[in-house]
């Protein structure tokens, strides 16, 4: 997990700062978490936000839990 995520955050960089990229783990683990703290910074420079697990989406009057994400 952690090698996929470093991934995002160096392919990240060649987007664009116009790019904004929401991330919607779809478990909770060890691995995630560290990865948060260590590199929140950059995440937030590079316009990454980082959704908690067990997020809900509310879309045409239906909420669902959030378990995918789409470039």
């Amino acid at each position: 997990l952690r090698p996929l995520l470093d991934a995002l955050l160096a392919t990240k960089l060649h987007w664009g700062q116009d790019v904004q990229v929401t991330l919607i783990p779809t478990f909770d683990s060890l691995a995630m978490h560290e990865w948060y703290q260590e590199t929140h910074e950059r995440q937030r420079a590079l316009g990454i936000t980082v959704l908690g697990s067990n997020s809900t989406v509310a879309m045409q009057d239906e909420t669902f839990p959030a378990c995918k994400v789409e470039f």
